[in-house]
């Protein structure tokens, strides 16, 4: 009797620790595939907005004027010791119309031929197919068709965004759209996370995209010679900016067009609680690795067209 309760139990603890094997490794599985996702989720995110970026300006000179964000429609914040920052100035929401009327630095109102699906608290683009300005709607006279929206004169709000000399035209197009700063940071529990700033340098909070992103490091490519293709050697002598250590700073979008964005995102899990190392933050474009530790780890990367820029000569 000894013996058999003696072996029944060996075969009893054999048994539990398979499972519980079988559960800790099911459970490692689940929360790398839910770091994947919301990687992936993140990168379609920040394609769309890259490819929307500079609605109405093949030039790259749309700058919001509603916060004085003085940066082009695309501009990266590069760091070679922590995560870089993305600032987009794109359209958002599909919703196209045009000036009645001219809009200069000192309007505080303009008429639209059209307000249906704008609302107070939106931001539009004004545009006249070369320069670009973000102003904020405030009031409305109307809900649909013409109508009168008021909103702040750049030349005292924002002295520091320049608008052309004589204002935007009659018949200027009129699109909803935003400025965003999209980057990396803890939350307040320490899990580290990609946030939106949904106006840059506004007073509006940051929103979270997606938990466990612990880094972005982002690279500029330029067809320099024109051949179609964007050479990546890897080192400071390509056509790609901000992709090894030392890497010059990319030549002003508004001077020289950006061809594409490379956007590569790190997500680790965020419970992981063991002791054994599992993996390091990778080394990516101009970042050098991490320390290995306890975290699993997923890398997506994509490179993204900005579609709305004209092709250099």
């Amino acid at each position: 009797m000894m013996i058999a309760v003696v072996l029944v139990s060996i075969v009893i603890g054999f048994a539990l620790q398979v499972g519980l094997t079988f559960v800790n490794a099911a459970r490692a599985a689940r929360e790398a595939q839910g770091a994947e996702r919301g990687a992936r989720t993140s990168i379609e995110y920040l394609s769309d907005v890259v490819r929307a970026a500079s609605t109405g300006s093949p030039t790259a000179d749309v700058r919001d004027a509603t916060n004085c964000t003085v940066a082009p429609s695309v501009a990266v914040e590069n760091h070679a010791d922590q995560p870089d920052k993305l600032t987009v100035v794109y359209g958002s929401g599909g919703v196209i119309t045009s000036l009645r009327s001219t809009f200069d630095g000192n309007s505080s109102s303009f008429d639209v031929q059209d307000a249906t699906g704008l609302q107070p608290g939106d931001g539009v683009i004004i545009t006249d197919g070369s320069m670009g300005r973000l102003v904020p709607v405030k009031t409305m006279s109307a809900t649909t068709g013409p109508a009168t929206i008021t909103t702040t004169s750049v030349s005292s709000a924002c002295s520091g965004v320049s608008m052309p000399g004589s204002g935007f035209a009659s018949g200027s197009i009129v699109v909803r759209g935003r400025a965003a700063r999209f980057y990396v940071a803890n939350a307040t529990d320490g899990t580290p996370m990609l946030w939106m700033d949904p106006d840059a340098d506004g007073p509006a909070p940051a929103e979270p995209l997606a938990e466990g992103i612990e880094d972005m490091q982002i690279a500029v490519g330029i067809d320099l010679n024109g051949d179609g293709v964007i050479t990546d050697g890897a080192s400071d002598a390509d056509e790609w900016f901000y992709n090894a250590p030392g890497d010059a700073a990319p030549p002003d979008p508004t001077v020289t067009k950006w061809t594409a964005i490379r956007i590569s995102l790190v997500a680790r899990t965020t419970t992981d609680k063991g002791t054994q190392p599992q993996s390091q933050r990778p080394a990516l474009e101009d970042r050098p690795a991490g320390s290995m530790d306890i975290y699993r780890r997923r890398v997506l990367a994509s490179v993204i067209e900005i579609r709305n820029l004209e092709t250099n000569p």
